[in-house]
């Protein structure tokens, strides 16, 4: 920055290319803490710039063209190999509108500043006082627990009212009035899902897990923690799921569970306008991302009744920074959400049979609890890995797909309301009328024999012939079979399904005949992904069937996903999976039978349990095909299987679920990104993986290679009016502060933006900077976005435009402008630096390691050489870091004149 007259400021050339950034008109302001250095600030801190030229008429035939030319280019890439198609090695190639949108994000700290009034506020709070955080924890779980339940009560009571009437009109009716019901019925739950997406809160859409993994990354995403964005998402997902679209609640479960931790732990809410004093000592960045880091895995814990899933989930997917004593109160605050869910289910039990407080049967801990447990063997490690195969190029397919349609949604769908609220509506009315005529393709399959799980031994109807080729469980769907099938009732047997002991089944009606597609495709996903796991039921679900089960779910899941409604693809993404394992699992049990083996008095190719070979079960491979689907779109592998141990009650089954989900994760990776991180890179997140990406070695490349530079610093002690020129003129959000030494100006720490705005707005309010006190707390509640910040944003606006302050009266006296501004008290005095010769890779664990949102480089003297963000330190900068080491060319756009890499602003 070159000085023009005195208090003036003039952008050199580089300045202004680096921090001149198109409005967009979509922007929405934030108070949140700003963005990087060198990047776009918040609409509200600048003066909206007006096109006052004559605007060029256009004819409605010349914008139809263009429209259409437009949509064509849309759908052309749709269909290109594109950027979307990168394996895990390779970092996420950006376009130029992209990089322009990358630049409006702003970031955030993971530490306070460690300024002298931030010592002051921190030496006032309690010290080693650690009840208060294990209640708030507890009051989490409980909390998220409740919410839990309410989300799958609410699920459970509208999906029943259309299946259930949807079963009615099909067996007294006709087909066509029960598809009639069942359209309507959803229709009318996916646009009040829609409605409330689009209408009230757009930050409820999908699942929410890539945001909150972004927020925890240091990514500042407006709203994403808001109270509205809660009651949305809570409403819309339970409509969406109850509708039969192919979602999943588990998604929404974990944004919900964030945006509760958050709200607690902060003791306010901007959109209700209230304060409740409380828990003053948690309003700080680190304790509230720690906090939504434990919504985030009490969600999870609370969605799959899995606690230890629940906190390994957000160690290895969402969370960025962790701690041992954070892994005890996750543990902890998991524990209190599933205890809550469970003693909730089991109240609900025990209003209709079984006795409150026992955990069993539709009160259980395990989600999909298998009942029967079958040998393991190191044949199956085979089968697994050609699953894990399988699952692993189907998983590319489906984030490439899911990617390609984001995209496509974006450019044509997302600008028209119409067109967002329309879209999930078209969905499910393909997804409704095809679940009704994909299943009248179907013959009635005789049902022979039942087997109850956790039996080996099939319960057959008097005068079955000694040949058994089926054995179905006892819960199926008859679909149209229901006219003209009889039924026979038998004794429920001994075991866990006696009829004296506890549990037991009595008389079990079994239909002779059932439609194999519609028990899949007429109930909900969770209740498919159960039959799919279902143990004795070689021969259930032929291969037709699974393949038209697969094929359809696949499309509608890959399409449905990200659509304006609150989804997850959990649940979508275990019922692909499973599908893909029981139809190899159906292939083995084939091929033995083929060769004549099995054991004696089992259908051909079933073996029974303890026969050594009894893991040849399709419901065995189908948890196997479940974990590898979700491991090779998610890259998940400790936490998925644990998560599916803990939701099967299968720990058996652990080693070759733990093959399949290294081998498809091991393929997946070749093909595209993780699901999440594609999402984040599609909407233009900047997102940093816990390991740099880069064809060379990062630590052979010094960090002056990817930095910022020249640098805009300022002075312990300035001109008011100086600071103000300062904030107009530039876009920065942190600004290194350096001290006149006799060996030149050197590094003293960091300010950064919203800091400034704060005590430049108090000193015009005051009228004078002469002994300006600004508490730590009234800087934080500017980060914490306080019910103040709408009119504050309006006043510091006013401020640099030169307008009068609204709302408040002052004498604009010109002289408080010449007076100077003591910023001590408020720079970061453990701003971290690096040399402008440290490792690149040393520079990116560091920032990332410490939740950095500026890293200032120096020379050995200490004098600031230029500046590394987040935006920086992405995978395509560290490839042109790594481009430009090689040519030994620097970042930025050149030394300011007759300064060496800082441009300093006047004493």
């Amino acid at each position: 920055m070159a000085v023009g007259r005195p208090g003036l400021f003039t952008l050199t050339p580089d300045e202004e290319r680096i921090g001149d950034n198109p409005r967009h008109e979509n922007d929405q302001p934030s108070t949140s803490s700003g963005e990087t250095y060198g990047e776009r600030a918040p609409l509200h801190q600048y003066k909206e710039r007006r096109d006052t030229s004559a605007p060029v008429e256009e004819s409605s035939t010349d914008f139809e063209g263009r429209r259409m030319s437009g949509f064509r280019n849309t759908v052309r890439q749709l269909f290109s190999r594109g950027n979307t198609v990168e394996g895990a090695g390779k970092n996420h190639k950006y376009s130029t509108a992209e990089k322009a949108r990358l630049k409006q994000m702003q970031s955030i700290d993971y530490l306070a500043p460690s300024s002298r009034v931030y010592r002051q506020w921190l030496s006032a709070q309690p010290w080693q006082r650690y009840w208060d955080r294990w209640i708030m924890m507890a009051a989490i779980g409980i909390a998220v627990g409740i919410t839990g339940f309410l989300l799958h009560l609410l699920i459970h009571i509208l999906a029943v009212i259309k299946i259930a009437s949807t079963r009615w009109l099909l067996t007294h009716t006709h087909v066509i009035l029960s598809w009639i019901f069942n359209l309507s019925y959803s229709l009318g739950l996916v646009y009040c899902s829609t409605w409330l997406v689009v209408n009230i809160a757009p930050e409820a859409a999908g699942a929410g897990v890539a945001e909150v993994s972004a927020y925890l990354n240091g990514c500042n995403i407006p709203k994403i923690l808001n109270i509205k964005t809660l009651g949305v998402k809570f409403l819309s997902a339970a409509t969406a799921v109850a509708s039969g679209l192919p979602v999943g609640p588990e998604g929404p479960m974990v944004h919900m569970g964030a945006i509760i931790a958050s709200g607690m732990s902060q003791g306010h809410s901007t959109t209700l306008g209230c304060d409740s004093g409380l828990f003053r000592r948690f309003q700080n960045p680190k304790d509230k991302r720690d906090f939504v880091t434990v919504g985030a895995a009490v969600g999870i814990a609370a969605a799959f009744s899995a606690p230890i899933g629940g906190m390994l989930y957000v160690f290895e997917e969402v969370a960025s920074f962790w701690q041992q004593a954070l892994s005890w109160q996750i543990f902890f605050a998991n524990m209190i959400a599933v205890l809550t869910v469970d003693t909730l289910r089991s109240a609900e039990s025990a209003l209709q049979e079984g006795t409150f407080g026992l955990f069993d049967r539709e009160s259980s801990t395990v989600f999909f609890e298998v009942y029967t447990q079958l040998n393991n063997h190191v044949m199956a490690m085979v089968p697994a890995a050609l699953c894990g195969l399988l699952c692993g190029l189907l998983a590319v397919a489906f984030t490439i797909m899911n990617l390609k349609v984001i995209r496509f949604r974006g450019s044509v769908i997302n600008p028209d309301r119409r067109l967002r609220m329309a879209e999930p509506c078209i969905l499910i009315m393909l997804f409704v009328t095809m679940g009704m005529i994909l299943p009248l393709f179907f013959p009635c399959t005789p049902t022979q024999c039942v087997v109850l799980q956790g039996e080996t031994t099939p319960i057959c109807p008097d005068g079955q012939p000694e040949y058994v080729h089926r054995v179905v469980e006892e819960t199926l769907e008859l679909f149209t079979c229901s006219r003209t099938s009889h039924t026979s009732q038998v004794h429920g047997g001994g075991g866990p399904g006696d009829a004296d002991g506890p549990g037991g089944k009595g008389n079990i009606t079994i239909p002779s005949s059932y439609n194999e597609l519609a028990t899949l495709m007429s109930v909900t996903g969770e209740d498919a992904i159960r039959h799919l796991f279902s143990r004795g039921t070689h021969r259930e679900f032929g291969y037709a069937a699974l393949v038209v089960m697969l094929v359809w779910y696949f499309l509608g899941a890959a399409w449905t996903a990200g659509s304006a409604i609150a989804s997850g693809v959990f649940v979508p993404m275990l019922l692909i999976g499973a599908c893909v394992g029981r139809l190899i699992g159906l292939i083995m049990v084939d091929m033995a039978a083929r060769n004549g083996a099995g054991s004696e008095g089992a259908p051909p190719g079933v073996f029974l349990p303890p026969h050594p070979m009894s893991f040849i079960d399709p419901g065995a491979f189908a948890l196997i095909g479940a974990g590898a689907f979700m491991g090779g779109v998610t890259r998940m592998t400790i936490a998925l299987a644990v998560i599916l141990m803990e939701v099967s009650n299968d720990v058996r089954i652990l080693l070759p679920l733990m093959v399949a989900i290294m081998v498809a994760k091991w393929v997946a990776d070749l093909g595209s990104h993780p699901l999440y991180h594609g999402l984040l890179e599609v909407k233009c997140i900047p997102f940093l993986p816990k390991a740099p990406v880069s064809s060379a070695s990062l630590d052979l490349i010094e960090v002056r290679y990817v930095m910022h530079w020249p640098v805009t610093s300022l002075r312990e002690h300035m001109r008011l009016g100086d600071v103000r020129e300062v904030l107009r003129r530039t876009k920065y959000q942190g600004f290194p502060v350096v001290r006149d030494t006799s060996r030149g100006p050197v590094f003293v720490g960091l300010l950064v933006r919203d800091h400034l705005l704060k005590l430049l707005l108090e000193a015009v309010r005051r009228g004078t900077c002469q002994h300006l006190e600004v508490s730590f707390s009234d800087l934080n509640h500017q980060f914490m976005e306080s019910v103040e910040s709408e009119r504050e944003s309006e006043q510091q606006m006013a401020l640099l435009d030169g307008r009068p302050l609204p709302g408040d009266n002052f004498r604009d006296d010109p002289s408080l402008w010449d007076e100077t501004l003591d910023l001590t008290p408020y720079i970061n005095m453990s701003a971290f630096k690096v040399t402008e010769t440290f490792s690149l890779e040393r520079s990116y664990i560091l920032f990332c390691n410490m939740g950095l949102r500026h890293l200032v480089v120096v020379d050995e003297h200490n004098c600031v050489k230029g500046i590394v963000t987040r935006k920086d330190l992405l995978g395509y900068r560290l490839d042109e870091a790594v481009a430009r080491a090689r040519t030994g060319s620097l970042a930025g756009g050149g030394h300011a004149p007759g300064s060496n890499g800082t441009a300093y602003a006047p004493a």
